[in-house]
Parts: C-alpha cells; sequence; structure tokens
C-alpha cells in the first residue's frame, strides 16, 4: 500500500482540533503542549489534528508554526494519525513547509490557502487554485488535504478534479454542514478521498451515511473516548444509538460552551485534565478566568463527563 492510501485509511473517525496553551508572553507553551498530545495519543485518539482556529494560527509567528508542528510530531510518535496545517503562505514557503512536516512525524498536511488567492468568479479562481496545487506537486510525497471554509469556499468542480490526483486525501469542510457537504462528498464518491465534517456530532450523524468518514468533534479534546463510542454505533449500524449520544452530551454541551468564550472553554477542560495552566486565548483576547473552570467543571459533572484522568 502506498504513503497517500494508507493516510487514506487511516482517515476516519473523531479528529482533535488541538488547542494550544500559551505562555504569559504569548509564546507557545511547547512542553504542555507536548504532554497533552502524549496523553491523546494514550487515549487510542484516531487522529490529531492542527488547523487554524482550533489551534489560534493567528497569533503563531512562523517560527513557533514550525515548532509547533515538530513538538505534536514527536510526542504523538507516530501513535495517532497526525494531520499538520500550512499557514497562508505563498507557494515556495509552503514547498519547504511540505518538506519540514514530513521529516518531524506528520502523516498529512492541510493545506490552507488564503481566501484572497482567486477572489473572481468560480471559471478563473478555479485555475489559481489549480495552479497553486501543481506549484506544490514534486515538494515530496507527503499526502495532502484541502480546506473550504466560508472566507473562500472551493468550487465543487475543483475538489472533483483535485480528488483525482494521488496524493491529495481528503478536505476539512467548514462550509455549510449538510448542502456543501453533501455535493462534496457526491463529487468525490469513488474516490481515495474523504471529506471530513468540520465539527460535531451531529453533522457527522448525516455526513456518514453517504460517505464522510472522520469529523471534528467539540468533546474529542477532552473526554476522546467518547466520540469513539459514538463512531462505533455508525460503523455497527446504530443510528439510534449515536443520536442517543448527540441528544445526551453534544447538544447540551456545544450550545453552553458558545454562549461563552468557546477556545477559553476548551481549555478550560484541558486545564481540569492537569495539563494548560490557564484558560486564555490570544486570538481572542480572553484572559485567564478561573471562575469559568469552575463552571465547566460543574457542567461537565451535570452531563456525566468529567474530564478524565491523566
Amino acid at each position: 500500500m502506498d504513503r497517500a492510501a494508507q493516510a487514506h485509511q487511516c482517515l476516519e473517525g473523531p479528529i482533535v482540533p488541538l488547542n494550544i496553551g500559551f505562555n504569559a508572553d504569548d509564546t507557545v507553551d511547547f512542553d504542555r503542549v507536548g504532554a497533552y498530545v502524549d496523553w491523546l495519543a494514550s487515549r487510542k485518539t484516531k487522529v490529531i489534528l492542527l488547523t487554524y482556529g482550533s489551534s489560534e494560527f493567528a497569533a503563531l509567528s512562523d517560527e513557533q508554526l514550525w515548532k509547533l508542528t515538530e513538538t505534536v510530531g514527536k510526542a504523538n510518535a507516530g501513535r495517532s494519525m497526525y494531520i499538520a496545517s500550512t499557514g497562508w503562505w505563498t507557494v515556495p514557503k509552503c514547498r519547504e513547509f511540505l518538506k519540514h512536516c514530513d521529516a518531524v512525524g506528520a502523516d498529512a498536511v492541510k493545506v490552507q490557502i488564503n481566501p484572497w488567492y482567486g477572489m473572481a468568479a468560480d471559471g478563473p479562481r478555479q485555475k489559481v487554485l489549480r495552479t497553486y496545487f501543481d506549484r506544490l506537486e514534486g515538494a515530496c510525497d507527503i499526502p495532502l488535504m484541502l480546506w473550504s471554509h466560508a472566507m473562500g469556499p472551493l468550487p465543487i468542480a475543483l475538489i472533483e478534479e483535485l480528488a483525482r490526483r494521488p496524493n491529495i486525501i481528503g478536505m476539512k469542510n467548514d462550509c455549510d454542514p449538510f448542502d456543501y457537504y453533501y455535493k462534496a462528498c457526491r463529487a468525490t464518491e469513488g474516490q481515495q478521498f474523504g471529506v471530513c465534517s468540520g465539527g460535531q456530532m451531529r453533522n457527522f450523524l448525516f455526513g456518514h451515511q453517504i460517505g464522510s468518514p472522520a469529523y471534528l468533534c467539540p468533546i474529542a479534546p477532552f473526554r476522546p473516548d467518547i466520540p469513539l463510542v459514538f463512531y462505533q454505533h455508525l460503523v455497527d449500524g446504530q443510528p439510534k444509538e449515536a443520536a442517543a449520544m448527540v441528544f445526551r452530551y453534544e447538544d447540551p454541551f456545544l450550545g453552553w460552551a458558545v454562549a461563552r468564550e468557546w477556545l477559553a472553554v476548551q481549555k478550560s477542560a484541558i486545564m481540569l485534565l492537569g495539563f494548560y495552566k490557564d484558560n486564555r486565548t490570544v486570538v481572542t483576547g480572553f484572559d485567564h478566568c478561573p471562575k469559568l473552570v469552575d463552571q465547566v467543571r460543574s457542567r461537565l459533572q451535570e452531563l456525566s463527563m468529567p474530564p478524565g484522568p491523566r
């Protein structure tokens, strides 16, 4: 089995979008991030992902992102599938980063193209975006993933075209969680390509039935065991049991968390595991709040899912 086929086979089930711990000077706390990744991998996490939002890429320098990518690879040590992600870079810089990811243990790289690339109508835009991927060819043989998001959704026709390239194994969908998700799955059916839901068990409850192999989960960063059970229900053809888990865990947690500070809630849960020293976020400017940590603890206990032990 070649490398891309092997990576595609591993792209399944719940994906943990990696939240990052920071020091007081806004630098990454690499030691704590490494310890957290080691814990996730030890809990049989299927996929670990660095990504623009949850990983607060907007707050990272290129040097920090290079080092963070290496830190995660070293801590994971090949146990979970590890997907790194690029910054919004020029092609030459992206090519160098792909080589770096290959050297430090990443299994695939999500290519995050600046939305200003190809802001024209779909026809010219497709040409610009296609050319970007054309110019990445040959940098190294690490498998690639696409990213489609509200600021710059990829045209479905382009996704269909790129899915036929053997080194592009999938995409993360952050556009419409039903109509666009459905169209991307249908357009790439039969290809060595997986359309992954950008978030939520309830979206994947729909997506799994039309061929989506994986999804980002809001519970997975602190309770990776729960999404694994949910996923197994779907694999076993038990959608009612899977839906019951959405109603029991995700729905009451997600709405509650979004009404507060989403990233800080996630970091509070990771704090309760004993990894991060505060719940501050750099991108959203949220200062450390012990009161929120207490609220998160109470909420998770109410939902019968306190963070598991280290």
